[in-house]
Order: structure tokens, then C-alpha cells, then sequence
């Protein structure tokens, strides 16, 4: 009796298994490491709120509860849009795929029950990139970003703060 190799038989399944499974699309999965994080610490849990914009993903479904003392990242090739929370100021932002961003929050929040702020992250950040909003206290900085003047951002931080 003769015995038959199984070893095409391996290399045609292993084919036919690679074929039929997704590549990912051109640049999804080599982001370099860019992301969206949502930090709340205001002390109470925070519904929040988001419209994304030019094609961008759903990084969460409106009205999703992050809770006090948390937060959560979200991975992005490139982003647009914003985030709101009742109480606190709208932020808006985008960072691109070559790590380009600009964002703005207003600095009015002395009236509002939550503080917001917006700050970019990376290493190096190159250009003009500072924090923007408030924090507790009513220390506000910068308003926006909005010249473009930013670059080499890997995250977009927005955190949520008691007045």
C-alpha cells in the first residue's frame, strides 16, 4: 500500500484559509499607536455624548456612561468630530493619520458644573501644542489649536474634572 503525502493537501488548506480571511484595509492596523482617551474625574459618572465627522468611526454609542474615576482609550488611524458631557463644554478635535492634530474647548467654563480639557501626546510633539480648557479651579489655558501647527500627536486626551 502506498502512502500519499499530506503535505500539499496542507499548504492548499492553509492557502484557502489565508484567502478567505480579511486583510486589513490600507494603513488600519499600522496607526502608530494613535488613539482617543476619555478620562473622567469629576467625581460622579459621566454620560457622554459624540458626533464624528468626515467618515470618521464611532469611537462609542451616544449616551455611553464612563464612570468616575475612569477612563478609556480608543485606537484611530485619524479622527474628527467631538465629545460633549452634560455640565461640560463641547471638545472638538482631529488628529490625522501623519499625526497632525488641532482641537479647541472654549475656556468659558466658570459657570458650568464640569470642566473639560483637551491635550495632545507624543514623542516628541512638534510645533505649537498646548492644553486647552480647564481644569479644577477654573485654570484655564489656550482656547484652540486650530492653525494646524501641531504635529507628531499619538493621543488626544480629553479629561473631565470637578470645578
Amino acid at each position: 500500500m502506498a502512502m500519499v503525502s499530506s503535505k500539499p493537501l496542507a499548504l492548499l488548506l492553509l492557502v484557502a484559509l489565508s484567502a478567505a480571511t480579511p486583510m486589513p484595509a490600507v494603513g488600519e492596523g499600522s496607526c502608530n499607536g494613535h488613539k482617543v482617551t476619555v478620562q473622567n474625574l469629576c467625581g460622579h459618572d459621566l454620560t457622554l455624548g459624540i458626533e464624528a465627522r468626515s467618515n470618521s468611526k464611532e469611537l462609542f454609542p451616544n449616551g455611553w456612561l464612563l464612570p468616575s474615576g475612569k477612563h478609556e482609550s480608543f485606537d484611530v488611524c485619524a479622527w474628527t468630530g467631538s465629545v460633549s458631557a452634560q455640565g461640560a463644554a463641547v471638545a472638538k478635535f482631529h488628529i490625522d493619520h501623519e499625526g497632525g492634530a488641532y482641537y479647541e474647548v472654549s475656556t468659558d467654563q466658570a459657570s458650568m458644573s464640569v470642566r473639560v480639557s483637551v491635550t495632545p501626546h507624543g514623542s516628541p510633539l512638534q510645533g505649537h501644542c498646548p492644553t486647552a480648557g480647564c481644569d479644577t479651579g477654573n485654570h484655564c489655558f489656550e482656547h484652540s489649536v486650530p492653525g494646524g501647527n501641531c504635529h507628531g500627536v499619538t493621543e488626544i486626551k480629553i479629561v473631565y474634572y470637578n470645578p
